[in-house]
């Protein structure tokens, strides 16, 4: 919501059909445990709190998210923009020769742009094909743009449906109060059922069902409402509010008795009569103290169901093996070995995750990329999460002019969401199984004796003994996180829009945007420099400001930090490629190994200089870079170069960050002469991560200095991605995937040695 307003949009929405959520609910359906989430509260603010920034989320309807963007885009249209309506895409090909059909066999472009043949009953300008310099698939989880660019995915079904509707409430006349601006969503053996909350009398339904009882519910819904026309009670209305309080034994006896009905074909002119519903309710709530409405355990009942408004829809995990199409990956590639399973092993990951790839010039966004389960909510997020991230990327080529179709330019997209969703969507995925596990007797309609009788005496006593133990594991779990608000902050968080991609307001960096960069910057230890007059001359940084000291001593620190992994990564490389034969890589590596250690010597000479320790983990960067580089040589030649681009990918952006912090303090008060520059230090204190100028400057030079070795090191980085680019690093195998897993931990690798 924060981005729609940032962007615009948000003022286009209509607003009365926007519900926050202000609170949740969750609580397993057999055991009762429960885990309860107000955002006034963890926000501090105490419950009840009108705040509007105390929410957890917000509904919103597709069709006024739709209606508001394309009215932003009528009154906001920029000029190169135009919509084609009522205009179809008949087919995706590469390039016009292969449209035309004058394409011949080994004339094909390397790198042709997309063409889009169209189609459109109303216009013949619509008709015109449309090359496209980058072709985003924005289309769905059977994305065509997807399958033009040869982009495999992996996954699998749930072997359940998404039932889905919009909801009636009972209201005060029934003794029913408003529907209040909390959802509620309860984990049943055969699948979590949601009640979201859409206006004072109304909410949405999400029920995940078994196919062929989400199936026979719809039919039970459709059979009622032609039959009764609204003139009795709504059995899938009932069945709705039953199914928030009454235990899993009933809930299981009534969809079963549902299911069976269904089984039984209607005779031409017969109609189906679905009255015992309410009385096989009113016969399971019979002597049961069940929880009301008015307690805000559960939802308020529902007295009706929108018919028009009930459907159904597969359940599935899909995530696609590349975002973004490469010329340069068009072949089959196979399991990637190490990190493939070890992943797999870990459940982050199937085995083959993150291969692939296909024709150039496209990216994937939301459902085209990614199908998650619904039970968090997450599906519209991630997508949003997407599309920001692209947006980033693709103004970062742009504001140096680099060419927004191609993969360089593309690489920083995949690199930031790959990692992410897929971390998502094993969260996600894992849940789901954890609550699909099997059902003690006590809390089934099947009793021991059938369940012996159908799978044994030893099997039934094995899969009680589980179905005990992850109840009472999961049951412990939700009730523990329930008592730490601290955590549940940090998961309402994860979850909401503080964890969607923000700019960073700098420039694109190099790494990906500059290909004509000069390739003749000598590293700093050999280009002419005396550093030792660079660093011996250095005042005390007694002259600095507390803010300044620390900035500059974390600086120092995670720079030496990272060259001393830089060098082992690039050994251990070297190493490897010696004892396998490979001569080539090996000298590539040492050649690179050789810069390393030039900038090794310098960062050892200004922490002594400047009086700054080593970071103590010293001995993890070094051990983590021998073993990262040793196995990605074993894994072969384009996974060490995959190694490389990533690691030095985020060295580069790191150096950049650097130089735009130290722009931030240093400013020239002088003029340059032969021997010496007189530089500005401004005085400054970080507040909430910003820099603010607070006093007068004091002379400090080796800030300039640090400034202008810190720009010469990311060139020498940055030629050693471009090194890693042209030897095929992205025919890596899991490119996508070992290159996000790298630079996520490179990263943290990166803030743990400012800290430590």
């Amino acid at each position: 919501m924060n981005w729609l307003e940032e962007i615009g949009v948000h003022q286009y929405l209509v607003q009365e059909r926007l519900r926050p959520v202000e609170a949740m609910k969750v609580w397993d359906g057999l055991s009762g445990a429960t885990i309860d989430f107000d955002a006034a509260q963890l926000m501090g603010l105490g419950s009840g709190s009108s705040d509007p920034s105390a929410q957890i989320s917000c509904m919103v309807e597709i069709s006024n998210l739709q209606q508001a963007m394309l009215r932003f885009l009528e009154d906001n249209r920029p000029a190169n923009v135009e919509i084609r309506d009522q205009t179809k895409v008949e087919r995706i090909v590469p390039g016009f020769d292969t449209l035309l059909g004058t394409c011949s066999p080994g004339t094909a472009e390397r790198d042709p742009w997309p063409v889009l043949e169209l189609s459109s009953p109303t216009s013949v300008h619509d008709r015109t094909p449309i090359r496209a310099r980058l072709l985003v698939g924005a289309d769905g989880p059977n994305s065509p743009v997807r399958k033009y660019a040869n982009i495999d995915n992996y996954g699998w079904s749930y072997g359940r449906k998404g039932l889905v509707a919009t909801m009636r409430c009972a209201g005060f006349e029934d003794g029913e109060p408003p529907v209040p601006k909390t959802a509620w969503q309860r984990f049943l053996p055969s699948g979590t059922i949601a009640f979201l909350p859409l206006s004072d009398k109304s909410g949405s339904l999400v029920w995940a069902l078994p196919p062929d009882l989400a199936d026979s519910l719809i039919t039970m819904n459709r059979q009622h409402a032609a039959a009764s026309r609204g003139e009795s009670a709504d059995p899938l209305a009932q069945l709705v509010s039953a199914a928030f309080r009454l235990p899993w034994s009933a809930i299981e006896d009534l969809l079963e008795q549902i299911r069976a009905q269904t089984l039984v074909p209607l005779r031409e002119g017969d109609v189906a009569d679905w009255s015992w519903v309410s009385e096989e309710i009113l016969r399971h709530t019979y002597g049961q103290s069940l929880p009301e409405s008015l307690s805000g355990e559960v939802p308020p009942r529902v007295a009706k169901i929108d018919a028009k408004t009930v459907a159904s829809f597969p359940l599935q995990l899909k995530h696609a093996d590349a975002y973004i199409g490469s010329s340069l990956n068009n072949t089959v590639l196979r399991p990637s070995g190490i990190l493939a399973n070890g992943l797999a092993m870990l459940g982050i990951a199937p085995e083959g995750a993150g291969q692939g790839g296909g024709r150039s010039r496209t990216a994937l966004v939301g459902d085209a990329a990614h199908s998650i389960h619904p039970l968090a909510g997450q599906g519209l997020n991630l997508g949003i999460a997407d599309v920001r991230s692209l947006i980033q990327t693709l103004g970062k080529a742009l504001q140096v002019g680099a060419d927004i179709g191609s993969y360089n330019a593309l690489m920083p997209y995949p690199r930031d969401r790959y990692l992410k969703n897929q971390i998502m969507l094993s969260a996600v995925d894992h849940l789901h199984w954890l609550y699909s596990s099997p059902v003690p007797w006590s809390h089934g309609t099947k009793g021991r004796e059938v369940t012996i009788q159908q799978e044994g005496l030893l099997r039934s006593l094995m899969q009680e003994g589980l179905a005990r133990g992850t109840l009472w594991a999961r049951s412990t779990g939700l009730e523990v996180v329930n008592e730490i608000g601290s955590l549940k902050s940090i998961m309402m968080k994860h979850a909401g829009s503080s964890a969607a991609v923000r700019g960073s307001g700098r420039p694109a960096s190099w790494a990906y945007t500059n290909p004509d960069r000069a390739s003749s910057v000598a590293s700093s230890s050999s280009s002419g420099r005396d550093l030792d007059s660079a660093t011996n001359g250095t005042p005390s940084v007694d002259s600095l400001t507390p803010a300044q000291r620390k900035a500059l001593t974390e600086m120092l620190r995670v720079d030496h930090s990272g060259e001393v992994a830089a060098n082992t990564i690039y050994q251990a490389q070297a190493d490897v490629f010696g004892a396998l034969g490979n001569v080539k890589m090996r000298d590539m590596m040492r050649e690179m190994w050789s810069t390393e250690k030039k900038h090794l010597d310098v960062m050892e000479k200004l922490l002594k200089q400047h009086n700054v320790r080593p970071s103590a983990l010293l001995p993890v960067w070094s051990l983590a870079g021998r073993v990262l580089g040793g196995v990605t040589a074993l894994m072969g030649a384009r996974s060490a170069m995959a190694c490389t681009e990533a690691v030095e990918s985020v060295i580069g952006e790191h150096y950049d960050d650097q130089l735009a912090h130290l722009s931030t303090i240093v400013e020239p008060t002088g003029t340059s002469t032969s021997t010496s520059t007189s530089i500005g230090v401004r005085s400054v204190t970080e507040l909430d991560g910003k820099w603010e100028e607070q006093g007068d400057r004091v002379d400090h030079p080796s800030l300039p200095l640090l400034s202008s070795i810190i720009e010469e090191f990311r060139d020498d980085e940055l030629e050693h991605l471009d090194t890693a680019v042209e030897n095929e690093s992205q025919q890596a195998p899991a490119h996508a995937l070992l290159s996000a897993v790298i630079a996520a931990g490179c990263k943290g690798a990166i803030w743990m040695a400012a800290k430590v």
